[in-house]
């Protein structure tokens, strides 16, 4: 495995003037090493070259209104018209960066809900492209969410429904739909991620904080609901859904749905092994959707299974959970949080890669091969005094099912003894385009403890930039690109 040459110095090395506040460059990445050691010399090295900084106008905070970028949600690259879409829910908009020109659009709509301080009622969520590429679809919640509900920060009665807005390429609401946003039938919670069939014109999406938690498919032609289906364990084979349900994922080569389940039969913590469930969109179309089946992953591979992004003939799993030391199902996690990659076909266990969980959504790009991961593990979650934790972003070679490079993000500052609790602001969301330029976001630091120091927001000397002057406190997104490709190009 390579490191990135952005490396962060400690704050000994800062202190003696080696570098201030941000990122120092190292003359180059060493290449990627296997698990045998044989180094891959062909291998690409992903280096920043842009940061956007946004115009935060705290529109979307609404606990604290603070003029800064730290919730966000899904990132997408949609391959029709070559542009990056981002659900800002700090801005209220739909962040839309056009690399041919270099030219950024936060299209802003007062009708998302925006950040809350409770996920499950916040918005934007979901975000992709659908119909020949031409309209963006985004999920969010509608009602008033905000204020939350003390003592546990409960949504308030007046949320929802989830909804999904159909949306131009340049943002605005599309006119013309029978109804726009379309609201989710029975839920009072966010519409969130989505992921979407081309060739029956299908869009899936999930509604993980509904009990129980459930999908609903919709089809995009006449942009109606069809049927909705409950993962409650009695429901059309369904799995008894325990912590909701995460990213999905379409196949156009098997033409199949893909539903990650956190946890089954669990107790709403991960502790019991999560899965894939797989729905053939002809049940859906016959009117009666239905899970084919459901393959566990076991949590000593995977904790909480929440990103998912399949491949040529495999699918990568974020694991977002710590799986329990010693890999005993039942018990809270301490240990490892993983990457597992699955084959597509038997969604069995193929390769474990430990130590770049922690994510959420994940990405694959057609177009060189590559698994792109934002990784917190479980050191930079909860850090004991004297171990650094890094945030950083894996990138997966396809082929070799291996790390390929693993780009530093953030460092952490101030040790916490004993570990700290609760989660500070991660990154958590990627997309890439066919000309391999990677999209990053990278929230404001903050959040609970441990928190970050400087980011890749800092590096304003060694990278262009676009938009206003950005900084680790007030979040930025990254682009990182590369210039040597070691893997053939596949279609869209």
């Amino acid at each position: 495995m390579s490191r990135s040459a952005h490396r962060f110095l400690s704050k000994k090395k800062q202190a003696a003037g080696v570098a201030v506040g941000a990122i120092a460059l190292l003359a180059m990445a060493v290449p990627a090493l296997t698990d045998d050691g044989e180094s891959f010399k062909q291998d690409e090295v992903f280096s920043l070259k842009t940061i956007i900084g946004l115009n935060n106008t705290g529109l979307g905070n609404l606990p604290n209104g603070s003029k800064t970028f730290f919730s966000f949600d899904i990132s997408w690259f949609n391959p029709g018209n070559k542009k990056f879409y981002l659900a800002d829910r700090s801005n209220k908009s739909i962040d839309i960066f056009d690399p041919a020109t270099g030219t950024l659009t936060q299209a802003v709509n007062p009708g998302f809900q925006g950040f809350t301080g409770n996920n499950d009622g916040s918005g934007p969520d979901g975000v992709l492209d659908a119909n020949d590429h031409t309209e963006i679809w985004v999920g969010d919640v509608g009602g008033t969410c905000f204020p939350l509900v003390p003592p546990n920060n409960d949504l308030p009665p007046t949320c929802g429904p989830g909804q999904v807005w159909v949306l131009n390429l340049d943002g605005s609401v599309k006119t013309g739909l029978p109804k726009n946003p379309i609201p989710i039938p029975g839920t009072t919670s966010r519409a969130d991620e989505m992921c979407y069939d081309s060739k029956d014109n299908l869009i899936m999406l999930a509604s993980p904080a509904e009990s129980p938690p459930l999908v609903t498919f919709i089809d995009t032609k006449n942009h109606k609901v069809l049927s909705q289906l409950k993962f409650d364990g009695k429901t059309n084979n369904t799995p008894n859904a325990t912590n909701g349900l995460e990213q999905c994922g379409w196949s156009k080569d098997t033409g199949l749905f893909y539903q990650n389940v956190p946890e089954i039969d669990g107790d709403t913590h991960d502790t019991k092994d999560g899965g894939i469930s797989v729905i053939d969109p002809k049940s859906v179309l016959a009117g009666s959707p239905k899970v084919a089946k459901t393959v566990k992953i076991p949590i000593a591979d995977c904790a909480g299974p929440q990103g998912m992004a399949i491949g040529r003939s495999e699918i990568l799993e974020g694991c977002n959970a710590a799986s329990p030391d010693g890999g005993t199902a039942g018990t809270a996690g301490t240990g490892h949080r993983n990457l597992v990659i699955v084959h597509l076909q038997s969604l069995e266990v193929a390769k474990v890669i430990k130590d770049l969980g922690g994510a959420d959504e994940v990405w694959f790009n057609p177009s060189d091969g590559h698994f792109f991961v934002p990784s917190c593990n479980t050191t930079c979650r909860t850090k004991n005094a004297g171990v650094e934790g890094e945030e950083v972003l894996g990138v997966v070679d396809s082929s070799g099912r291996r790390l390929d490079q693993s780009v530093d993000v953030a460092v952490q500052t101030i040790p916490v003894n004993p570990a700290a609790s609760g989660n500070p602001r991660t990154i958590h969301s990627v997309a890439a385009s066919s000309t391999n330029q990677v999209f990053l976001p990278i929230p404001a630091v903050g959040g609970a403890a441990p928190q970050f120091g400087s980011s890749l927001c800092d590096s304003t000397a060694e990278a262009k930039v676009i938009g206003t002057t950005p900084s680790s406190a007030t979040g930025c997104i990254a682009i990182l690109t590369t210039t040597k490709d070691d893997n053939p190009a596949e279609e869209d």
